[in-house]
């Protein structure tokens, strides 16, 4: 009798561990789901000229090639932020298409703004290519270009 107690409580904690493994599983978001978040906290910090989010989204080695052609860093763009040099009164996202590589995610999507960077119209309409690396469990934007769409 002790046998078939001792095997049944064996069989039901190896049915909860198992039944927690798969809820465990299925609440953790995909990369595709991390990488989409994260484009939209990156643009409510550009709305909102949260420089502190902006610092923390983004790797220290980041390089963006705007649609002008410019070349900003992204200690150019915590500082244009910080100072509300950079101003943008709205922003939207759309059409984004993500792929993941590894810890390596590339984004293409579309942007509708309207804002400053140092005096100049940055408003329009434009698409964009992103990247983003996981680093130490997290994403990290690495590269962006973006192209001004003309109509």
């Amino acid at each position: 009798m002790r046998s078939v107690c001792k095997a049944l409580l064996l069989m039901s904690l190896v049915s909860f561990q198992v039944r927690a493994q798969n809820e465990n599983a299925k609440a953790a978001p995909s990369a595709e789901e991390e990488i989409k978040s994260l484009e939209q906290e990156r643009n409510v910090a550009i709305l909102n000229g949260d420089a502190d989010a902006l610092d923390r989204m983004t790797a220290d080695d980041y390089t963006f090639i705007t649609l002008r052609g410019e070349l900003r860093t992204k200690s150019e763009i915590v500082k244009g932020f910080q100072s509300g040099s950079f101003k943008y009164e709205s922003r939207q996202i759309s059409d984004l298409n993500i792929r993941v590589y590894g810890d390596t995610a590339v984004v293409t999507g579309r942007s509708n703004q309207k804002g400053m960077e140092n005096g100049k119209d940055y408003s329009g309409d434009y698409r964009f290519t992103r990247v983003y690396v996981r680093q130490k469990g997290r994403w990290l934007t690495v590269a962006l270009q973006a192209t001004a769409i003309k109509p």
